[in-house]
């Protein structure tokens, strides 16, 4: 089984900690960000990662498609009935509203860590093309604020997270490893900032990598 990905990619981060918590065997493929043309050919045009390819060859592109098919046969520990509904739904959360504004946090740092000044460009093309001109340098200048709209979303996990290991008990879930995606994105662009957002944040990350198979 390999798993494709952007190092900086919450999405990727998130269906690799899955592997990791289901004990699937796996390798991890980094696609050079400007030179996905590997993807391309693996996928039939598809260039955006994560993309799964299982053992038979299967492909799988998307990472809550991803997920589905991770956990269909094998997610029960990981989506525990009667909890499905519940931790689909924050899982759904943390790709979306909680995304939504860590990815702008992550941004400026993802672009900086970029070798080539093409990356760099193409990045902030990407974003740009989405956002309006000038929205990586925006999102730098106002990270201050959007750490705060960050920790607002956050408080409610945090004072979970004051009270049990994980999001919906003592093991983790979906939740955890969709929640972990973001806080690894944020980390590798600034190695305290989960932390920064919630003292918590930190030993519970420690937590999900330590409960891996």
């Amino acid at each position: 089984m390999k798993l494709y990905r952007f190092a900086h990619s919450c999405y990727a981060r998130k269906v690799q900690i899955l592997l990791e918590l289901l004990g699937r065997p796996h390798s991890v493929v980094d696609v050079p960000y400007a030179d996905r043309n590997e993807l391309a050919v693996l996928t039939g045009g598809y260039i955006q990662v994560p993309v799964l390819v299982d053992d038979d060859d299967t492909v799988v592109v998307d990472s809550r498609a991803i997920c589905e098919y991770l956990l269909g046969e094998t997610g029960s520990a990981l989506v525990p009935s009667p909890w499905e509904g519940p931790i689909w739904a924050y899982a759904d959360w943390c790709d979306g509203p909680l995304e939504d504004v860590c990815f702008r946090l992550a941004s400026p740092g993802c672009r900086s860590q970029f070798a080539q000044p093409f990356e760099r460009a193409l990045y902030t093309l990407v974003k740009e093309r989405k956002f309006g001109r000038g929205c990586v340098d925006e999102w730098e200048r106002t990270a201050d604020t959007l750490a705060a709209g960050a920790q607002t979303l956050l408080a409610p996990t945090v004072r979970t997270l004051q009270q049990r290991p994980f999001i919906f008990g003592d093991r983790p879930t979906l939740a955890d490893a969709a929640l972990y995606g973001q806080c690894a994105m944020l980390r590798l662009v600034e190695p305290g900032m989960p932390e920064a957002l919630a003292p918590e944040l930190g030993p519970w990350m420690a937590r999900v990598e330590a409960a891996r198979k």
